[in-house]
């Protein structure tokens, strides 16, 4: 699906996905692809177990692969930020920190941060997957 035209509405709802991303869906996904290591392989003794549908260990290991992608996904996306964009980013959504921590760590006031934080989630929308969340906007409105 083409983006036809990039407007307000679709950056708006863009924006939101990124911060739901990056709040919600990455946290999902760093706590899944840390428990992955606890996944065991099914194991065979000569029987068959059942179909591929009641196998949730091979779901669990397809989908802790899923979360390290999303992960590396969003790593690769914030490291085409700015550093103050990055850090700023990473620390309001992965670390939960306030702008006023954010603040005293960039030496920037607090509007500032405000301001940083809303130029990275302009410029993430379009670094994560090559726009990926621009399309998903798109397609959410015209829906």
């Amino acid at each position: 699906m083409m983006i036809e035209e990039i407007n307000e509405d679709v950056t708006q709802r863009a924006t939101k996905l990124a911060k739901h991303l990056l709040s919600k869906d990455l946290q999902r996904a760093i706590r899944i692809s840390k428990t992955a290591g606890n996944v065991s392989s099914p194991s065979f003794d000569g029987m068959l177990k059942g179909s591929h549908a009641g196998n949730s260990s091979e779901d669990m290991m397809i989908m802790a692969s899923e979360c390290k992608q999303q992960i590396r996904d969003v790593k690769q996306a914030l490291n085409q930020l700015d550093n103050d964009q990055f850090v700023a980013l990473q620390e309001h959504y992965l670390r939960n920190k306030s702008a006023v921590a954010i603040a005293q760590k960039l030496c920037v006031s607090r509007r500032t941060v405000y301001n940083i934080i809303n130029k990275a989630l302009d410029e993430f929308i379009y670094c994560y997957r090559s726009g990926e969340l621009l399309v998903e906007a798109q397609r959410q409105l015209t829906a």
